[in-house]
């Protein structure tokens, strides 16, 4: 049994972000956590990288994440930029990106 469907409302997020996040559409994503469909190996890795957990720990062969976290040394602040961050369209993460460049200009006047 995968775990998509339940680390995805853990992590807030809905079909249609995580679908984005990892190169998906939403109906597959979808089709996933309903069992209609299973992920191919490509989406259980990209899955795995989102969730910041084993493949393994995705397909129900263990109950242990398995201590994966590529953003540990993150601080809470910047994990959080990068999750909104995630969730924006192209166009809103142009607009952030021109706004934040625009304050550190401003704060070195």
């Amino acid at each position: 049994m995968y775990r998509i469907k339940q680390l995805r409302e853990e992590k807030g997020i809905s079909q249609r972000a995580l679908a984005k996040k990892i190169g998906a559409s939403a109906k597959a994503v979808n089709f996933w956590e309903s069992g209609k469909v299973e992920p191919s190996a490509k989406f259980i890795l990209a899955l795995a990288d989102a969730f910041e957990c084993t493949t393994d720990y995705i397909l129900g062969r263990e109950d242990d994440m398995g201590n994966v976290n590529v953003m540990r040394e993150l601080t809470e602040d910047e994990k959080v930029i990068l999750n909104v961050f995630s969730q924006m369209e192209k166009r809103e993460r142009n607009e952030l990106i021109d706004f934040a460049r625009y304050l550190i200009k401003k704060s070195n006047i």
